[in-house]
């Protein structure tokens, strides 16, 4: 019976851990919201129509040839009519040449090319790429596809190539909000003299992640919906990652309060991913990153996500993208920046909820301030992560260490008197056979009810509680929410990026490169193992019990190092309980002998 728990507990812990495995980031101020004191523009007329397709493949994007995405139609029935926009239509209004606009602020630069209104990078000055160089969010297969951040589109696809391939009139000024703060208003307009015209204006506040983008077009003199976009790709990302634990950009949207997302690896070609209706905020993310189009309407607009398709030196790629539509004054707020916690609070956008605490989070979230809070005194990363690691160690130690005790007496007892308990078992056991070699089968059932009732007299006799085995475990159990939240926080949280430790863990977001760390856990786990399986008397439970440590460096090998770290630290401590553990409970059965 003993036998029997110890192994459903252990086959317990083995699938809870690979549950766990399986399913499993100095903040910036916040922006300033207040309008520029700028004239104001009037917005456009809706438009019958749908998030219009993007612009056809270049010669590179090497889908089908020629496919366009279909639209979509409008949801709800008609779009908010805004007034008629002031733009020329009957006189032409392009520039000669092309050139470009550099805009800095104190948190990032942002190119652009008058020809198609293009943004060509959107660098983090704070943040840098793994090459140490500034963090460029426009992806490199932008260029190649020759689908840029923030094109316009609209609903006929020949006016939407006119518009990507214009040169644009550039008008660029430096002012001030009411409440002080700068901001640059960068000011795109063209026009053909013949009924199509367009004016994107970006105004972009010096000290926040984010802008305040207005479109406005015209076509054959009317005004239409336009749909902006961002993508195709984002970031540095090559669009070949893939695995468990691959940074992979995503897809993701707020839609009525609820967050839904969607990995790159997840689409289709020619399979776009709608939604209308009830839209938030919606964008394109990894890890650490984000762009978000923050619909100003209350309508919220629609969506488009989709791939795009790219072969590159032999090596198929997918790069995705966001198309929104945006209905009433063709204005948003777009946020391009890092998925830091406390300044996604501050922007007051409900863009906060793009870091996912996990299903603890709960208790996810008090942790990490906690980690934060430290770090201000402590200021590495890494020895943050060893403290609060004591700390919730010495929390929980009372509560884990009267119960480890109780389970090691518990052992010392079962060793002491499992010879009587073999010698029970093969006596009955030579019993059931004659029994069996008779054909009687209730008799052999009869033999088993009597067996298990000398081992629970057995029991008894002893003061033995056969689940008091187990009594260590369930402070083990109790801290599995504190465990799943650690590990969320070391996988997601920005501020570990990139943040060193000592020696050679440059990078307690990544993996150690050398797997010294995972190794060292591995003993650690196993001398850990040993100390606690050292009073079980059936050797294959202490087999399973040998097998973790071996099933866990295998699954951290490529896991953060921080994540590594924490584990590391919390065997050691650990081991110094469990000594004391074993030294208690033996001074215990001395005594009990004396």
């Amino acid at each position: 019976m003993d036998r029997k728990l110890f192994l459903a507990f252990g086959l317990s812990m083995i699938v809870l851990v690979a549950w766990m495995w399986l399913f499993s980031p100095p903040a910036a101020p916040p922006p300033e919201t207040a309008q520029p004191a700028v004239a104001p523009q009037t917005g456009p007329a809706p438009a019958t129509g749908a998030v219009p397709p993007a612009t056809p493949p270049s010669p590179h994007d090497t889908g089908t040839p020629g496919a366009v995405p279909a639209a979509i139609p409008p949801a709800g029935g008609s779009e908010a009519a805004p007034a008629a926009p002031d733009l020329q239509t009957d006189v032409a209004d392009q520039a000669d040449l092309e050139e470009e606009i550099v805009v800095e602020s104190d948190l990032q630069t942002i190119r652009f090319s008058s020809r198609g209104a293009r943004v060509l990078s959107w660098t983090l000055g704070r943040y840098q790429d793994h090459d140490g160089r500034p963090l460029d969010l426009v992806s490199p297969a932008a260029r190649t596809l020759g689908a840029w951040p923030l094109q316009v589109l609209v609903d006929d696809a020949a006016t939407t190539r006119i518009l990507a391939e214009a040169l644009y009139r550039v008008e660029r000024g430096e002012a001030t909000a009411p409440d002080g703060s700068r901001f640059t208003e960068v000011r795109f307009a063209w026009s053909d003299g013949k009924g199509t015209a367009v004016t994107r204006t970006l105004r972009l506040h010096r000290d926040s992640y984010v802008a305040d983008l207005e479109v406005r077009v015209l076509a054959g003199g009317k005004p239409v919906v336009p749909t902006v976009v961002w993508g195709p790709g984002f970031g540095p990302h090559t669009g070949l990652e893939k695995g468990q634990y691959a940074d992979i950009v995503r897809a993701v949207l707020n839609s009525g309060g609820e967050i839904a997302r969607r990995a790159r690896t997840e689409f289709k070609p020619d399979v776009p991913w709608n939604a209308n209706g009830g839209l938030v905020w919606a964008g394109l993310e990894d890890k650490y990153f984000a762009a978000l189009l923050v619909p100003q309407a209350p309508a919220g607009g629609q969506v488009r996500f989709e791939v795009r398709r790219l072969v590159e030196e032999g090596l198929e790629r997918f790069h995705p993208q966001a198309a929104m539509r945006l209905p009433g004054s063709g204005s948003a707020r777009l946020f391009v920046g890092p998925k830091d916690y406390d300044l996604l609070r501050g922007l007051n956008l409900g863009v906060e909820s793009l870091v996912d605490f996990g299903f603890f989070g709960i208790v996810a979230l008090p942790l990490f301030h906690a980690m934060k809070f430290l770090h201000r005194y402590v200021g590495n990363y890494g020895w943050t992560i060893i403290i609060l690691t004591i700390v919730i160690r010495l929390v929980f130690f009372p509560f884990m260490h009267r119960g480890q005790v109780k389970m090691r007496h518990m052992q010392e007892k079962m060793k002491r008197i499992q010879p009587r308990m073999k010698a029970l078992r093969e006596r009955y056991r030579k019993l059931e056979r004659k029994e069996s070699d008779r054909g009687n089968a209730g008799a052999r059932y009869s033999l088993r009810q009597k067996m298990n009732e000398e081992m629970m007299a057995l029991y008894k006799e002893e003061k033995i509680n056969p689940l008091g085995q187990m009594s260590g475990c369930l402070p083990l159990l109790v801290q599995i929410p504190i465990l799943y939240a650690f590990y969320t926080i070391l996988t997601i949280a920005i501020e570990l990026r990139h943040a060193p430790f000592i020696l050679w863990i440059s990078d307690l977001s990544q993996m150690d490169q050398y797997y010294v760390t995972p190794i060292i856990m591995g003993g650690t786990m196993l001398v850990q193992q040993w100390m606690t399986s050292a009073a079980i008397p059936d050797p294959a439970q202490r087999k399973i019990m040998y097998l973790m440590p071996v099933i866990f460096t295998w699954m951290f090998l490529k896991l953060p190092s921080g994540l590594v770290l924490y584990w590391l630290v919390n065997n050691l401590l650990g081991i110094g309980q469990q000594y004391l553990v074993n030294k208690e409970a033996d001074a215990q059965m001395r005594a009990q002998k004396a």
